[in-house]
């Protein structure tokens, strides 16, 4: 009852967050459902429906078949499909009731690849979680199946179901092979970044995925690839060429440390938004490109020895402090609220603009990670949200419009920033250009 949410609508839920890594990639998606689950996801989480399209459809599950287990059903219906549409791969999904019945996706996925000789992935997705879930869930997913061929470190379970191999030619939209977004080669003056994260559950629809592209290419660093905004399957398969990934969003953490791990890739976690946060994040960049630690893109403050996830090996953390400016406008406490890398990066936005008072960072969607700060706070629902303000003393919230629902927060300045994993398409265009509008601006 702790999560019962009392202020606040239902976020978007794990399956959302592997939908929206999954729209660019021509995939067939089965969200193994009665319906609801696979029309929430397209009614209200996933904004690009009309700048492109993708086939998700809902396998209609029926309450005997969910009872009596009868997976070959479904399994017989998605085989179908995918013969008849010819995706470049498969992802089934799980919601709620098969979640509770204990569905086998990653064996039915086995089940349909075999039937069909399309690559398949099973997302045991629950419903319960948010959506930061699926995308480490998708990310993760995307790394083992179709990484460079060879990999054994990237082959999922080993058992010998192939990988894709880099593409032979140029990519879809013209470039030559190797390149990124912008058309322009990596090279030791211009490093090759992946963006991991990228989604519009926590960017919105707009302009803020070319937005990020562009000021990464102005700072000298060619994009890899975007994970998963205009992402493609060869763009996947090129994933261990890049010299750094950068992690924009908290969902993305765990596959950073995954491609750390099988590449020697190091990452960058933080965004750099318009001001001087932009160029303490492509400063990182160029630094770990160079060969060294993976870090943290913030400005100054303590941060936590110890957490639940997204832990960096002390001998690799990085702490960038910044000094601060005494004129700014001082004593006044701000509390951050949405998802853990944007929150953190406005805080060292502030930070980095002379703000001195204290700035606090809340997320309702997952667990504290390796960045976070003494006193920031992973909430467990909205009530615990409302408790913190009303404590907190907080004259600013930074968060999503739907806060002023919150008691406590009308009381507060309120720096309205729209998150679509909330609020969906409500405050679509209150989604800030994080990467070209200065957001202290708005303090």
């Amino acid at each position: 009852m702790a999560r019962l949410s009392l202020f606040l609508p239902s976020f978007a839920a794990d399956y959302s967050g592997v939908c929206s890594c999954l729209f660019d990639l021509d995939a067939l998606v089965v969200v193994a459902d009665a319906a609801c689950c696979t029309r929430n996801y397209i009614d209200y989480d996933e904004p690009r429906w009309s700048r492109g399209k993708t086939t998700t459809l809902c396998a209609q599950l029926r309450t005997l078949d969910v009872v009596m287990g009868d997976e070959a059903k479904t399994v017989a219906k998605v085989a179908a499909a995918a013969r008849e549409l010819e995706p470049r791969m498969v992802a089934l999904l799980g919601s709620p009731v098969p979640a509770i019945t204990g569905m086998d996706f990653r064996g039915m996925a086995h089940d349909i690849e075999d039937a069909t000789g399309v690559p398949a992935l099973g997302f045991a997705t629950t419903g319960f979680a948010t959506y930061e879930r699926g995308l480490d869930l998708a990310h993760r997913e995307l790394a083992e199946r179709f990484g460079p061929a060879g990999d054994g470190m990237l082959r999922g379970a080993g058992d010998g179901r192939p990988a894709l191999a880099p593409p032979a030619r140029p990519t879809a939209d013209g470039r030559p092979e190797g390149t990124g977004p912008c058309g322009l080669a990596a090279s030791p003056e211009r490093p090759a970044v992946n963006v991991l994260g990228l989604t519009p559950l926590d960017f919105g629809g707009g302009p803020n995925a070319e937005d990020l592209r562009e000021c990464l290419d102005g700072a000298g660093l060619a994009v890899n690839a975007t994970w998963c905004m205009g992402l493609s399957l060869e763009g996947v398969a090129q994933v261990g060429k890049a010299s750094v990934n950068l992690v924009v969003s908290a969902g993305a953490l765990g596959v950073a440390q995954v491609l750390e791990r099988a590449y020697g890739t190091p990452y960058v976690v933080g965004l750099p938004l318009a001001g001087a946060q932009a160029g303490l994040v492509c400063e990182a960049l160029r630094r770990a490109a160079r060969g060294g630690a993976s870090s943290y893109a913030f400005a100054g403050g303590p941060h936590a020895e110890s957490c639940d996830a997204g832990v960096l090996p002390e001998s690799s953390r990085t702490v960038f402090d910044a000094r601060m400016d005494a004129s700014g406008a001082g004593g006044e406490a701000v509390l951050v609220v949405g998802d853990w890398v944007c929150a953190a990066s406005v805080r060292s936005a502030l930070r980095l603009s002379g703000w001195s008072g204290p700035v606090t960072v809340a997320s309702l969607c997952g667990q504290r990670p390796g960045f976070a700060e003494p006193g920031d706070v992973a909430l467990a629902g909205d009530a615990d949200l409302a408790a913190l303000v009303a404590r907190g003393g907080f004259s600013v919230v930074v968060g999503d419009p739907l806060l002023a629902r919150i008691p406590g927060v009308p009381g507060a300045r309120h720096v309205r920033t729209a998150h679509p994993a909330v609020s969906s398409n409500l405050f679509a265009k209150e989604v800030p250009r994080y990467f070209v509008d200065d957001i202290v601006r708005r303090f």
